[in-house]
């Protein structure tokens, strides 16, 4: 079994996947937003259908790459997960502050996520650090699918 990046590497390697994932998810978000317009949403005039279509497929597509790339790369699913956490918690952050500006702060995520997920080689994690660190995750994820429907159920 590999050992996982540490130190300056895993900083390069928690880029190099982010835009790893990225290219996949470009490459189906070329071929996926033809499909869904064609035989999907014939019948939306506007192109929401498939806007919202394409953006769900990218959205699982890269998600599913960052998971797959990280464990190609062995950064462990705690990374990935991580990622997709803190731009969860980033999205939330943008849309709330009405300030697209601070969407710079995505180059950010993967470093963050690096930092949040390491462990070194030769150190164990106690226990209940990893049980903090599931809770956290866990929490956040629920917060942001609580936050979600709340903005989809009010008012325009």
């Amino acid at each position: 079994m590999r050992d996982t990046p540490w130190g300056a590497a895993r900083f390069a390697y928690a880029y190099l996947d982010t835009v790893v994932a990225g290219l996949a998810t470009a490459l189906v978000a070329v071929i996926a937003y033809p499909v869904a317009v064609t035989p999907i949403c014939r019948s939306d005039t506007r192109g929401y259908c498939a806007s919202i279509l394409t953006g769900f497929v990218v959205a699982l597509v890269f998600v599913a790459a960052l998971f797959v790339v990280a464990h190609l790369m062995n950064l462990g699913w705690q990374w990935a997960a991580w990622v997709v956490v803190l731009a969860l918690v980033l999205i939330q952050i943008v849309v709330e502050a009405n300030t697209p500006s601070v969407a710079w702060c995505a180059l950010a995520i993967p470093a963050g996520a690096a930092g949040l997920s390491f462990r070194r080689p030769d150190a164990e994690i106690a226990r209940w650090m990893r049980f903090i660190r599931l809770a956290a995750l866990v929490v956040l994820v629920v917060q942001f699918a609580i936050w979600l429907i709340i903005l989809m159920a009010s008012p325009s």
